[in-house]
């Protein structure tokens, strides 16, 4: 398999930069390629690392082997599919800025800005409802096979990514009880522990993510970090996937569209307000751009 982009797994760093762009109008391939050689030479394993991924259109124009739609939910989920994404992780703000500017001074005038998060880790791994996230991720050697695409699939040693911005609504989730808030959940608030099957409420969102799919557990890695402000904050939903379809079949589950009509009792709370798609490529691939 060829080799993945190390940032995909690489969970060393605190501070993180996410950067969703445009391809400006008129915009050549040659002029695409220099832009990304100059962001992919700014990668630094000590305080810069860097992980690119193409939307739909900008991948056509970059390869061609293999195709797939923008992203949407049939109208239940806002779409604001993107052409690239680069994500910047580093170990403090000042390192993150820097990265994040110099990304921005490469691309030039080649891409418009359509989205900038600065998202941190906060405390010990915890969402900002106060609940540890991504307890669910598989470990070792299944990680890889939930996040990166198998031999003989398009696409293989790359990566379907889904990205979202979801708005919290704290006042309204901290009002309930933590006893409430772990029914939310599906899990204890303090120590995360998974509810059994039996205690598990249908609408809990551990319930309706963590699931088995005709025997197949719908595993996926996810990296979401808090971001925000005291006015806006929330999660900036990032996750890899071996199948672009897990993506579509997980956010049905959540917003009740599959046989069993019911909607995950978080997006009470959590509103996405942009999402798109994409796939990030092997380091192969880049090398070679």
């Amino acid at each position: 398999m060829s080799s993945f982009q190390p940032g995909i797994f690489d969970k060393r760093f605190r501070e993180q930069v996410f950067l969703e762009y445009g391809l400006a109008r008129g915009t050549s391939e040659r002029a695409v390629r220099e832009a990304l050689r100059a962001v992919l030479a700014l990668n630094n394993e000590e305080h810069t690392v860097i992980t690119v991924a193409f939307g739909p259109h900008l991948w056509s124009m970059l390869d061609g082997h293999f195709d797939f739609p923008p992203f949407s939910l049939e109208g239940q989920v806002a779409a604001t599919q993107g052409d690239l994404l680069v994500w910047v992780q580093s170990p403090d703000r000042s390192h993150a800025f820097d990265g994040a500017l110099a990304v921005h001074r490469a691309l030039g005038d080649r891409f418009s800005t359509q989205l900038e998060v600065n998202a941190f880790v906060y405390h010990d791994l915890r969402d900002l409802t106060g609940f540890v996230d991504g307890i669910g991720n598989p470990q070792g050697d299944k990680a890889k096979q939930a996040a990166l695409i198998g031999e003989g699939h398009p696409g293989v040693g790359g990566s379907f990514v889904l990205t979202q911005k979801w708005v919290h609504d704290l006042d309204a989730f901290e009002a309930l009880s933590v006893a409430e808030q772990e029914r939310v959940i599906g899990r204890t608030k303090a120590d995360a522990v998974e509810f059994s099957d039996d205690e598990m409420p249908v609408d809990a969102h551990v319930g309706r993510t963590d699931v088995d799919r005709d025997g197949v557990p719908q595993k996926i890695w996810r990296r979401s970090v808090p971001y925000g402000t005291t006015t806006e904050h929330g999660s900036y939903f990032v996750a890899f996937s071996c199948e672009l379809d897990r993506f579509d079949y997980l956010l049905r589950r959540m917003y009740g569209m599959v046989d069993d009509g019911v909607r995950d009792r978080l997006t009470t709370f959590s509103t996405p307000l942009m999402s798109s798609w994409w796939y990030a490529p092997t380091r192969d691939f880049l090398q070679a751009i």
